[in-house]
């Protein structure tokens, strides 16, 4: 299959998880290495790399961070609308757009 094919097919079906954080959630070493290979050759604006990668394992630190709460902004909201579900069933039908339940 040509590159541009591979790309094309890749962009078509990649999708973003938007899921409550798990703290207790294991990750494997070998997908942790390939998570972070992939953050090192993200392209950034002007190929400036102005970002660090930190890889948190303490669990107390996990719980931590997983409880952190953020208001969902009233412009977030008017401007993803169209995209917005407001049940599990909603967003199956829809097949694409986000569960407002994730920001409660």
């Amino acid at each position: 299959m040509p590159l541009i094919n591979e790309i094309q097919r890749i962009v078509r079906e990649r999708q973003s998880a938007r899921v409550p954080f798990e703290a207790n959630r294991k990750i494997s070493k070998e997908n942790l290495e390939k998570i972070l290979d992939a953050a090192r050759w993200s392209p950034t604006a002007h190929n400036m790399q102005n970002f660090d990668v930190i890889v948190v394992d303490d669990r107390e630190v996990l719980e931590i961070i997983g409880a952190v709460k953020s208001r969902i902004s009233e412009v977030f909201l008017r401007e993803n609308y169209e995209q917005l579900s407001f049940s599990k069933e909603e967003l199956i039908k829809k097949k694409t757009g986000i569960l407002i339940m994730i920001f409660a």
